[in-house]
């Protein structure tokens, strides 16, 4: 009894700046579709116990190439083989390499963690041996953890057989095929097998996808059944299984067209340029090559707008071309070959009645993205720059997944970081959304958290981490340690000393301020800026966004609401003192005292906590630039707020020295 008591102590002691992440719902875990044969099926059983009931020991490690789905295998493992009454808990490891002290032990709970940054995550023989010991508390706990290690970053330590730790390797993905159908299960579209059995193997084989491609291609077959039912006008149940002789032949063609690589066409296109074009089965000149990959990229949009970003990837590319290389195209060679809507119809596209292009092929164009992304080594930093350089109409969803689906696609951060480089004209909205969906990443999300963390301070990329914050943290689902993860990016920028990064901060901020959970992440900002004193920075944002804080008349500050630990007065005093400051402050106030001004029994509270503010030292000033912006401010239709502050302000004996307008008096 001592040492489990002990234990708990300890645990407390602990608490304070190890991992977090959000609780799962065990239920949820088993609902969603999971493959264990072959050699998953072997992994799953070396991971429990002879018997097969719990995990073998209390801490499991499952090195697995990247994409292999093994985070799923863990936390299926843990759903199905742990008790109904304890917590699974996937935890995100925000650490700048592994530390066991950094691990949350608490009573019956189950953590899973992903390691595979290659820059903060690479275990040491140290942490293995420390971690037996952790392994020894979460035994008399009742918990376990499981780590996911990416296999470039384990190195063949020795783990003693006898100790708390037990290690699994997978090393093959699950049966693509079996993926893809448990997939379509899973959504309620099983009718949809049928047509994947139909599909034609020479155009369009599963057997290289590893998991992560095999549940994006079932994502693409529920997409083009569901595209096919928009185009055609018909409905196609897919909640029963189909047979292959009621197969829709549309339908199989579509999701035919959806599961092929392309890659024989797109060797074709892509082939030796020639001078003459002679149709669909010859190589594309440059022009074209461009305007294909302007179609892939936008999908949906005006001609006009299509063929300028045609010419826009045109011109870099010519613009990165050697001297000499004939690469360029003249405008008599352009002139002298087909049409603009000749050549749209040839890549593959509609035009509609009002030149309106259409290239209603999604799985065509990823894979023609990716096809000149791998065989053009050459082409990569000038699509980049292509992608990043359009105006604000060009930041649509289907520009954003073409970034994403490139810079991520070899699970490294290094196009990302090229983005944040001077040499590249990418818009603030672009790059934000696109860190949006990296940090989403199970792979590279850790490495673009750090991005961010570096960016936060960097003049050019602050208003981007702090677009990107605002977004993770405006996001329904968004977990504990990501809001964390992200108001710590936040306050760096704010603390930059930049300030369009300030502002756009406070803006941040404000949002947070609507609803209480943000209410208490701002809580904490000021906390910590009351303790260290900076003049203005992440602090003095976020005490102007409480000051937003919905209530009903009287101001949430000057409730009783307020938590411990948080001086308003000496706020104030300090947003008033600083001219920075002191604007944003004068303008909360005063809205303060027009919504308690219908209530006189509110005004009076609301005025009567302010005076003592307003009499401080080196807040003069703001003091009568808030009379002046109260001077239309009436309290029941009567009294004028900006006279009753300046009579109870300002001593009788220099009223006659410093004047107010009176008129509204």
């Amino acid at each position: 009894m001592f040492v489990h008591h002990a234990d708990k102590i300890i645990n407390e002691t602990r608490k304070q700046g190890i991992l977090d992440g959000p609780t799962l719902a065990r239920h949820r875990i088993k609902q969603e579709p999971i493959v264990r044969e072959g050699q998953w099926a072997e992994t799953w059983r070396q991971a429990l116990d002879p018997a097969g009931v719990h995990p073998r020991k209390h801490v499991l490690i499952i090195v697995a190439p990247r994409s292999y789905g093994s985070t799923t295998l863990a936390l299926h493992l843990l759903a199905r083989h742990t008790d109904e009454d304890t917590d699974i808990v996937k935890l995100d490891a925000d650490w700048k390499a592994p530390k066991v002290g950094w691990l949350p032990a608490e009573e019956r709970h189950a953590y899973q963690v992903d390691l595979k940054d290659p820059d903060h995550d690479r275990v040491s023989a140290d942490f293995l041996t420390m971690l037996e010991e952790h392994a020894g508390l979460l035994e008399n706990l009742g918990s376990y953890l499981v780590l996911n290690l990416a296999e470039d970053l384990w190195a063949d330590h020795y783990v003693p057989v006898h100790s708390g730790i037990h290690v699994v390797h997978l090393n093959e993905p699950p049966p693509a095929q079996s993926v893809v159908e448990a997939r379509l299960r899973a959504r309620k579209a099983p009718g949809l097998i049928a047509y994947l059995h139909s599909v034609d193997k020479t155009k369009a084989s599963l057997s290289r996808l590893d998991a992560v491609e095999a549940v994006r291609t079932a994502d693409s077959i529920v997409l083009a059944w569901r595209e096919h039912e928009r185009l055609t006008g018909s409905s196609f149940p897919m909640d029963v299984a189909s047979s292959q002789s009621t197969l829709d032949v549309g339908l199989a063609e579509r999701i035919t067209s959806a599961l092929s690589d392309w890659r024989d066409k797109l060797d074709i296109l892509f082939g030796e340029t020639v001078s003459v074009h002679g149709g669909k089965d010859t190589s594309l000149p440059l022009e074209d090559r461009c305007l294909l990959l302007a179609l892939a990229a936008r999908q949906s949009a005006p001609m006009p707008e299509v063929a300028r970003a045609a010419r826009d990837l045109q011109h870099i590319i010519s613009g990165d071309a050697t001297s000499g290389s004939g690469f360029a195209s003249t405008t008599t060679a352009a002139f002298a070959g087909r049409g603009l809507r000749r050549r749209v119809v040839d890549a593959g596209a509609e035009v509609g009645s009002h030149d309106e292009v259409v290239f209603d092929q999604p799985g065509y164009s990823r894979a023609v993205l990716t096809y000149v992304w791998d065989n053009y080594a050459v082409m990569r930093e000038p699509l980049l720059k292509w992608l990043v350089s359009g105006n604000g109409s060009e930041a649509n969803a289907h520009v954003v997944d073409a970034m994403a689906a490139l810079t991520l696609r070899h699970g490294n951060v290094d196009h990302l970081v090229q983005l944040g480089s001077q040499s590249y004209p990418v818009k603030k909205e672009l790059l934000s959304a696109l860190l949006v969906q990296a940090v989403q990443d199970e792979h590279i999300g850790r490495q673009v958290w750090s991005i961010l963390y570096s960016w936060a301070s960097v003049k050019e990329r602050a208003t981007t981490v702090v677009a990107a914050c605002r977004q993770i943290l405006g996001t329904p689902d968004v977990t504990s340690s990501q809001a964390r993860m992200a108001m710590v990016r936040l306050r760096r920028a704010a603390n930059s000393g930049h300030e369009p990064a300030w502002s756009e901060a406070l803006k941040a901020f404000v949002e947070q301020a609507q609803h209480p959970a943000g209410v208490a992440r701002l809580t904490t900002e000021v906390r910590a800026w009351q303790q260290t004193g900076k003049s203005r920075g992440a602090g003095t944002a976020a005490f102007l966004a409480l000051m937003s804080v919905p209530s009903t008349t009287t101001p949430w500050l000057l409730s009783d609401e307020v938590p411990t630990g948080v001086d308003v007065k000496r706020a104030l005093q300090a947003l008033l003192g600083e001219g920075a400051t002191a604007p944003d402050a004068i303008n909360r106030l005063t809205t303060w005292i027009r919504q308690s001004a219908t209530d006189p029994d509110t005004y009076a509270r609301v005025r009567d906590g302010l005076l003592p503010v307003l009499r401080g030292q080196k807040i003069f000033k703001a003091s009568v630039n808030l009379m002046h912006a109260l001077e239309h401010v009436a309290v029941d239709g009567e009294t004028n707020a900006a006279s009753d502050f300046w009579e109870r302000l300002v001593d009788p004996r220099v009223r006659t020295v410093i004047q107010l307008n009176r008129d509204l008096s």
